[in-house]
C-alpha cells in the first residue's frame, strides 16, 4: 500500500480529551476539523484511512458526519483482518504473551480479531483477565488511583514477558501497575509478519 500522511497530522485531534473533561464546544470543534483534514486526504473516503489507536477511532466513528468517511475508517485489528491477513504469512516470535483489549474496541466487537491475530505471532496468549484498565481516557494520570484500583487483580504468568494493546493510554496504566511492558499490537505483528511473496522468495534463495 501506498501510505498517505494526512496534511497537518501533528496537530490534529479526535477531540475526546475535551469532550471528557467538560468542553464540548472545543471537542466538537477539533473532530469537525480532523473531519474535513480525512476527507480531503482520503479523497472522501475512497482511501481506507487506519488509526493506530482504538478509542480515537471509536470517537470518530461516533461524531463524525459523513457516512462514506465512517465506512473507511479501520481500527488497527480490522485493517489486519480485512486487507492484509492474507497477504502475510506470519511466524511465532514470541513464547508468551499478554494481550489486552481495550474498551472502544469491546464496543467494536474486536476482542476475538485482536486475540487470533496475536496467537499468529506468539505461542502461548493470555487476555487479561480485566474488564478495564481505569485510565477511562486520560484521568487515571490525574487520579491513579482509578487506575490502581481497576489493576490490583491484574495477574499475568510468570514467563509472560511482553503484553500488546491499541491503547497507548491503556498501555501506559497497564505497563506501570504489571510489570510487564505493554505496547500496541502492530509492533508484535510487524516482528512476526512477512509478505508472501518475500516469504517465497526466500525460500527459494534458500
Amino acid at each position: 500500500y501506498e501510505v498517505v500522511i494526512p496534511e497537518g497530522v501533528s496537530s490534529a485531534c479526535c477531540g475526546m480529551v475535551f469532550d471528557s473533561r467538560g468542553y464540548r464546544d472545543a471537542g466538537k470543534t477539533q473532530a469537525s476539523a480532523l473531519e474535513q483534514t480525512l476527507l480531503k486526504a482520503s479523497d472522501n473516503g475512497r482511501i481506507p484511512i487506519v488509526c493506530d489507536t482504538s478509542p480515537c477511532l471509536h470517537r470518530m466513528k461516533e461524531k463524525f458526519e459523513n457516512p462514506m468517511l465512517k465506512f473507511a475508517l479501520f481500527e488497527p485489528v480490522q485493517f489486519i483482518a480485512t486487507h492484509l491477513k492474507d497477504r502475510l504469512s506470519f511466524s511465532k516470535v514470541r513464547d508468551t504473551v499478554a494481550v489486552h483489549v481495550p474498551c472502544s474496541s469491546k464496543k467494536l466487537k474486536l476482542n476475538d480479531q485482536m486475540v487470533q491475530l496475536a496467537e499468529m505471532c506468539a505461542h502461548e496468549v493470555h487476555a487479561t483477565p480485566i474488564p478495564c484498565c481505569g485510565m477511562a481516557g486520560d484521568r487515571g494520570m490525574r487520579y491513579p488511583e482509578l487506575t490502581g484500583s481497576s489493576l490490583q487483580h491484574l495477574e499475568l504468568p510468570d514467563t509472560c514477558t511482553d503484553g500488546y494493546s491499541t491503547s497507548r493510554t491503556c498501555e501506559m496504566s497497564l505497563s506501570n501497575h504489571s510489570g510487564v511492558n505493554f505496547r500496541s499490537l502492530l509492533y508484535l505483528l510487524d516482528e512476526g509478519t512477512a509478505p508472501k511473496a518475500a516469504q517465497k522468495a526466500a525460500e527459494k534463495a534458500n
